[in-house]
């Protein structure tokens, strides 16, 4: 046999024997291995036999390694005299001392319950065991009942003020110029009944502590706020609100003078009830008066030049600007309920630039009843043609035609009688209109005349008397043959004043 196949087989023989001594070698090892967990099972079977096993807790109470019956005689100690710390919201706070209603604890017979399901199966590794249970308790209601009560938390006191819930709100941000959600106000007033509730639970299970200010292990202990800014009621408010609000409605009045209703504005018009906006009728329409007050003329005193070249002041009468009331109104409410895009409003709401801005702009056209000559927002009595005017003297029974501020002609005439309904009125007044043949009417006459020219829309004007005595013409005159209020002239004087008096033109009766 050579030498290379003797070495050959030598080596096969030594791999062989090596793998039989390691297989030994597993097998030993494996034998001991079982009989360790075997002397380890065994040893703690029995030792926890009648014992808690580790991390185990009852009631949040640490019973670990302890035997059943030693568990039961801690707890019997440690709640022998029984305390119950409540905390609350803003820092509230009570105590209830056992003694105080008759508290009794007994272990009861689901403890022993517990310890059988625990020791249903062997612990070796020290998982958490956390278990909870109501003991056989007893107190007097009533004692509890009053303690409640009367508790500061419950009732509050000079430095402890119970609060209670405020809902979400929608309101409008002056600020910001559009509505936004204003978060509730959780409050701290208690509902007794649930507190008592949540007492009578952590008595049961010997709890020294409760936090019922934790609103998700006590959510009905405090009076809850009907709607909260998580509410989709509210939203839909909100969206229903900023929608109606958020516009401009404008007027260019003249002069460079600009009126408008602001968002602002509308907001103190308007209220969200079921699903739906409501807008103040009154409201609305007190802001249209003092708008169309604030841009009345009619009516103001004003100053003049009289026949005599003096100043001389005179108010009442028609002449002058007003807007028309009952349109303005109408045209607002409608501006009120008109649709703006639903992308303009929400532009709006992401950045307030003019360009925005003017997207919900309502442009409207002043609507006047009555206007002037002129505007002068800074004096607002001087709205007449102050080179061109009559003035009637009810004193002097004269009528005075000034063009550029001199008298042009003077002519005589008979006004109305003074007394009650006959009287001529005073004020400043304006030409109303011109008719070649117009019938006079009252109660018991109708009488046509020529050259009307009315002064009033009840009836004052200038007209022809041919009846009147005028080769006999004296300023007392109207005293005793007096008008209705007309402003009677001879038939000629009656021709020249159609000629003169211009539509629109006032007329100064004092």
């Amino acid at each position: 046999m050579s030498e290379e196949k003797k070495t050959q087989e030598t080596t096969n023989s030594s791999i062989v024997f090596s793998k039989k001594r390691a297989i030994l070698l597993l097998s030993v090892t494996a034998i001991a291995a079982i009989l360790i967990i075997a002397i380890v099972l065994i040893y703690h079977k029995v030792y926890y036999a009648d014992r808690w096993y580790k991390n185990t807790t009852i009631n949040g109470v640490d019973v670990s390694g302890q035997t059943l019956e030693s568990s039961k005689k801690n707890l019997e100690k440690k709640y022998a005299d029984y305390t119950l710390t409540i905390s609350g919201r803003d820092k509230g706070q009570m105590q209830i001392d056992g003694n105080d209603i008759g508290y009794h604890f007994k272990i009861g017979s689901s403890f022993d319950k517990i310890f059988d399901k625990q020791h249903e199966a062997i612990q070796l590794f020290a998982k958490k065991n956390a278990y909870t249970t109501d003991y056989n308790i007893s107190y007097d209601d009533a004692a509890l009942k009053k303690i409640v009560k009367k508790a500061e938390i419950v009732k509050g006191s000079a430095t402890y003020k119970v609060q209670k819930p405020v809902s979400a709100t929608v309101v409008y941000n002056k600020d910001k110029s559009r509505y936004e959600c204003k978060e509730e106000v959780l409050g701290n007033t208690i509902i007794k009944a649930n507190l008592i509730k949540a007492i009578d639970e952590a008595c049961k299970k010997a709890n020294t502590k409760i936090n019922i200010a934790d609103s998700k292990k006590y959510p009905d202990v405090y009076k809850a706020p009907k709607y909260t800014s998580k509410d989709d009621i509210l939203n839909q408010e909100l969206t229903l609100c900023n929608n109606a609000a958020l516009r401009y409605i404008t007027w260019n009045m003249g002069e460079g003078a600009i009126e408008q209703i602001t968002p602002e504005d509308i907001s103190k018009w308007i209220t969200c009830k079921d699903g739906k906006i409501k807008y103040n009728n009154t409201k609305i329409a007190d802001w249209v008066e003092a708008f169309c007050l604030k841009y009345k003329t009619v009516g103001k005193t004003r100053t003049f030049i009289d026949h005599n070249g003096k100043k001389a002041k005179l108010g009442g009468g028609d002449y002058g600007w007003q807007l028309d009331y009952e349109k303005t109104l109408a045209q607002t409410k409608k501006a009120l309920k008109k649709k703006i895009s639903q992308d303009a409003t929400d532009a709006y709401i992401a950045d307030q630039s003019e360009n925005n801005k003017s997207a919900i702009t309502l442009k409207k056209k002043v609507i006047y009843a009555n206007t002037g000559f002129k505007k002068d927002y800074v004096n607002f009595n001087e709205d007449w043609d102050p080179d061109n005017y009559i003035e009637i003297s009810i004193a002097d029974q004269k009528v005075y035609f000034l063009k550029k501020g001199k008298v042009k002609a003077t002519f005589r005439c008979i006004t109305g009688r003074p007394v009650p309904g006959r009287a001529t009125p005073t004020g400043v007044f304006f030409i109303k209109e011109h008719k070649r043949a117009y019938t006079l009417t009252g109660a018991d006459y109708a009488t046509p005349v020529k050259n009307w020219v009315r002064i009033t829309w009840t009836g004052t004007g200038f007209h022809p008397a041919t009846w009147q005595p005028w080769s006999s013409w004296n300023p007392s005159l109207y005293k005793t043959r007096g008008s209705h209020g007309c402003i009677n002239l001879s038939p000629g004087d009656a021709a020249q004043i159609y000629e003169l008096a211009k539509y629109r033109m006032a007329v100064f009766m004092h």
